[in-house]
Order: C-alpha cells, then sequence, then structure tokens
C-alpha cells in the first residue's frame, strides 16, 4: 500500500475511532448511490472493518436510463462482492408535488425513510459517504445565508444512527481510493451543471479561494471542529439550565435572565423545539430573550408557540389545543402533551393500611363504587362546568381558573377525567361531589400524573403548589 493510500486509511479509522461510530453489534445500513464516495466507502466497509453490512440503493425516478444505470451497476457489484442489497424504487417527483417540496429535500427525505427502515436496531447505523469535499461546500452555503455557530459547524459526523466515516477525506482522495482497488462508478451529470448553487460553489468559488491558500479546504475542516467544540460546550450550557430553571408548569424566569445571551437563546430554542416541534427562527430568539430578560410581554412564534412572562415564570404553550378525549383504563396511558396517567384501583384493606394512600385521597382519588359507564380523559372544551368535592358549588372552569389564578397557557393543559354525564375529575382541583371518596368506600381508583421522562411518580399539579411557587420566588 502506497503512502497516500497509508494516509486515507488512517485518516477512515481516525474519524471512526474518535466518535465511536460503530457498535459491537448490530448491522451498518449504507447508502449506495453507485457514485464514487458511496461505492468507496462500501467497500472499505466491506473489506476493512468488521461491521455486517447491508447496502441500500434508491432509485428516485428522476434521470431515466441513467437512474437505471446506476441501479444496475450496484446491483452487479453487490452481486460479485457477495454484498447484500435492498432497493427501493420511488416516484420522487410526484412525491415532492404531493408534499409541496422540493425535488433534492423530497429526495433527501425518502433516501432517509428508507434507510431509517432498515436500520431498526437500536444498535444499527447508517452510513453515508458525505467527504470533507462535501462539508467545505456546506459550511460555504450557510455562510451565504448567515449562519450562526451550528450552521458553520457544517456536517456533523455523527447525528443520532447516522455515521459518516469520509468526513476527513476530500473527493480527490475519494476517486484515489476507486482506482486503487479498481472500483467501478458512476457519475452523475448533474454534477456539471451551474443551475445547482452547490455546483457553482464547487466548481466556481472552491477554486479561487484555493488559489488565495492551498490549504483552505484543511483550513476549514480545522475551523469545523474549534466551532462544533464552541457549539457543543453552549448546548450543554443551556441544557443544564434549563433543568435548573425547570418547574411543574414553566420555568423560572430568574435563571434564565441571568443567563449570557448565547446560552439564553439556545435554551429558549430548546424549549420552543419541545413544546412545538419547531425550528424558531434567529429573529424569534432574540425577541424571546428580551421578553425573559425585562419581564414584560410575550410572543408567538412560528408552530403557535406562545412565549408569557407572568412574575417570575415563564409559559410556553402550542395553542391552540385541539380537543383530544382518550379512554381511560388501568394502567398508565400517555398523553398528547407528553406526559402520562396512571389510573390504579384501591381496594379499602389498602387505604386502611397505607397512610399515603389517605393523603392523597381528596385530591388524587375518587369513589370507583359510584362508577358505572366508561370513563374518558380530556381536556377542556367551551361551557364545561365542574363541581368541585366539598364546595357546594357548581362553577364554570373559566370561573375555577381565574379564582385560582392560573395562567391561560396552562389551562388547555389541565387534565380531566369525565364519565359521559359530568366530570369527575379536574386535576389541581380534586373528585367531584358526585365522585369524592367517603369513609364507606370499598375501592377508589387512584389517578396519578406523571412526566414522560420521570422514572417514578410524581404529584399531581395543584393549585395550592403553583401559589406557593410565587411565594417561594418573590412573585
Amino acid at each position: 500500500m502506497n503512502e497516500d493510500m497509508q494516509q486515507i486509511f488512517e485518516q477512515i479509522k481516525g474519524v471512526i475511532a474518535a466518535f465511536g461510530m460503530f457498535p459491537q453489534k448490530g448491522r451498518v445500513i449504507v447508502g449506495l448511490s453507485g457514485g464514487a464516495d458511496s461505492m468507496a466507502l462500501t467497500h472499505f466497509l466491506i473489506y476493512h472493518t468488521d461491521q455486517t453490512v447491508l447496502a441500500a440503493h434508491v432509485n428516485h425516478g428522476l434521470r431515466g436510463k441513467d437512474a437505471n444505470r446506476d441501479e444496475e451497476t450496484v446491483r452487479l457489484w453487490c452481486q460479485e462482492n457477495r454484498i447484500p442489497l435492498r432497493v427501493l424504487h420511488a416516484d420522487v417527483k410526484r412525491l415532492a408535488q404531493e408534499r409541496g417540496m422540493g425535488l433534492e429535500e423530497c429526495g433527501r427525505e425518502v433516501r432517509y425513510a428508507f434507510f431509517r427502515e432498515l436500520a431498526n436496531l437500536e444498535t444499527d447505523r447508517i452510513a453515508t459517504a458525505h467527504t470533507l469535499s462535501d462539508q467545505v461546500e456546506t459550511v460555504l452555503l450557510h455562510l451565504t445565508r448567515g449562519a450562526g455557530l451550528r450552521g458553520l459547524s457544517g456536517i456533523p459526523p455523527v447525528r443520532g444512527k447516522i455515521v459518516r466515516p469520509f468526513l476527513r477525506i476530500t473527493r480527490e482522495q475519494v476517486e484515489a481510493y476507486c482506482q486503487f482497488y479498481r472500483l467501478p462508478y458512476v457519475t452523475d451529470q448533474t454534477n456539471e451543471e451551474r443551475i445547482f448553487a452547490r455546483n457553482r460553489i464547487r466548481l466556481d468559488v472552491v477554486p479561487v479561494l484555493e488559489s488565495i491558500n492551498p490549504a483552505f479546504v484543511q483550513g476549514i475542516a480545522g475551523m469545523v471542529e474549534r466551532i462544533s467544540r464552541d457549539e457543543q460546550y453552549l448546548q450543554e450550557e443551556a441544557e443544564q439550565a434549563l433543568r435548573r430553571a425547570k418547574t411543574d408548569y414553566g420555568y423560572r424566569r430568574d435563571i434564565l435572565a441571568g443567563l449570557p445571551m448565547p446560552v439564553l437563546v439556545r435554551a429558549l430554542e430548546h424549549v420552543i423545539q419541545c413544546v412545538g416541534g419547531v425550528q424558531p427562527e434567529s429573529q424569534h430568539l432574540e425577541h424571546a430573550a428580551v421578553v425573559v430578560r425585562t419581564g414584560h410581554g410575550g410572543l408567538s412564534t412560528p408552530g403557535g408557540i406562545q412565549l408569557v412572562v407572568q412574575g417570575n415564570t415563564l409559559f410556553v404553550a402550542q395553542r391552540p389545543v385541539s380537543p383530544w378525549t382518550l379512554p381511560a383504563q388501568e394502567g398508565t396511558i400517555p398523553l398528547p402533551d407528553g406526559r402520562c396517567v396512571t389510573l390504579r384501583k384501591i381496594h379499602k384493606k389498602d387505604i386502611e393500611n397505607q397512610n399515603k394512600f389517605k393523603n392523597l385521597l381528596f385530591h388524587n382519588c375518587i369513589n370507583y363504587d359510584t362508577i358505572t359507564t366508561t370513563l374518558f380523559f380530556r381536556n377542556r372544551r367551551a361551557g364545561d362546568h365542574f363541581r368541585p368535592a366539598g364546595r357546594g358549588v357548581t362553577k364554570s372552569l373559566k370561573k375555577l381558573f381565574n379564582e385560582a389564578k392560573i395562567e391561560p397557557l396552562l389551562r388547555d393543559r389541565v387534565l380531566l377525567l369525565d364519565d359521559g354525564k359530568e366530570i369527575v375529575w379536574m386535576e389541581g382541583f380534586g373528585p367531584s361531589e358526585h365522585a369524592r371518596v367517603p369513609n364507606h368506600a370499598e375501592q377508589v381508583l387512584l389517578i396519578t400524573v406523571t412526566n414522560a421522562k420521570e422514572d417514578s411518580e410524581s404529584q399531581i399539579l395543584r393549585v395550592n403548589d403553583i401559589r406557593k411557587e410565587r411565594v417561594d420566588h418573590g412573585q
């Protein structure tokens, strides 16, 4: 093996080891398009690692005979080398029209959905053949859009199950690898078409920058590594701050307001993504940071996410919340807001023997002896009324929420248990007068609400808890 090939091997194995890309068990699903990059990666994984490899090829149906040529090249080579292969035929043009997406974006979505379907075990990995040349082009594209540290971090070596072992070698080195091992590969003719921004960067921009600095590509590689470390540190700081600030119903504003701006905007971004699953724009994050630091106002972001500061609490919620209903049955039930509710029948002897059940009777239990219809959980509806046990009055939920000073953004989150005729239990308020637990009850139904990520039971959010938090935090 010559010196150039030895360097290529060291660079590939170095990135695999540095990021622990492959577990000891499991398969590697390698995206095999038929191009030089993917052919070299598949060959490397088969002949120079101990991994179990499954090749995956997607025929997008976009380039007619060329697409069929690519598929045939892949099939023949895999057959000759006894490499297991899975092929997906997809009409990406039609799918893109149906989904309102661009061809490139839709093609990427189809490919990765196929790869994820094949990588169905926890220890499976998806290997793609992105190179250092791809990294440089990506960073320059992001730069033209005014990217921050995350955008300038480029393509990550590892993202979930996706690994990219070739990120430290260039496209030229890949072609040298193919030539050394006499690997066949196909060339996409569209790579020379300047109508695509990435092609213009590769054909026109990179050569100019390399004429200024011949080590430009290696310089970008070093920059990406340094920026990625900084970005990871800031993200970890933001996540730690959120854990300190988290309450049962929002986030402590005083903790968030004291964060440095780079950490604060990342913390707010994380919260918005968790609540709504959307990527907020930088202008919304900057505005949200001002709201937190000043303690006044609020804002709405794309995806229907609302942020409001009341006293010392930042409330974040997605509105409007669609009406939902779930059948209530014994066991643990996932809720639409990410929490879980657990129902458990308890008999009289257990209540008498264990004090903890006695302490939970008022707020967390209903009299199961009186339940004769099917129960279901739901969120509030217009016109809802409730008759809390021991109060002697029936009031609208709106009045009860106002009296308890429950913030508007929290009201859609309050869990209700309905028997088809009335609300028999309400989170934070306890059972209805009809469903209250008398001394002679033979069996009761214990209701426990937990956060999805909690391992142990947590107490249901009560109005008194909210009031106590406000006193403790100086609201």
